[in-house]
């Protein structure tokens, strides 16, 4: 991978490690470049059995809503028990069905149809600050 797609995989990492904590369990696995269903699994075993969870990653303004039906598909289609989609702070996502979970990335965030990350968000609303107090605005 490279460097901004590591960054970002870091990011979705981090997202999921606080919902799915690796404290409680959860291990997490990339599945192999080119799969065409889901992008990686959270599994943990909790009284003798396991626990499955299917995640696939939308890095789009607006999530489409056979995005959010083929995760359904193939979490019911696979021996898992949910599924969960990580997109960025203020995507549009069509209605998401049961059983299907979003979770919004903090670190990403949907600005005038285009996903910035938030630390660009702050420096860029820091310097504007800086030039308005310095009359350069």
């Amino acid at each position: 991978m490279g460097g901004i797609k590591d960054s970002t995989y870091l990011d979705v990492q981090k997202t999921l490690a606080r919902r799915f904590s690796p404290r409680e369990g959860w291990q997490f696995a990339w599945s192999s470049a080119g799969s065409m269903q889901s992008e990686g699994l959270l599994s943990r075993r909790v009284a003798g059995r396991t626990e499955r969870v299917l995640v696939n990653v939308k890095m789009a303004s607006e999530v489409p809503a056979g995005a959010v039906e083929a995760l359904k598909a193939a979490a019911s289609a696979g021996n898992v028990d949910k599924a969960v989609l990580v997109v960025p702070g203020g995507a549009k996502i069509s209605p998401v069905p049961a059983g299907v979970d979003v979770l919004e990335m903090g670190n990403w965030q949907v600005v005038d149809g285009r996903i910035a990350w938030s630390k660009n968000l702050e420096r860029s609303a820091f310097l504007e600050e800086e030039r308005a107090k310095r009359g350069l605005a």
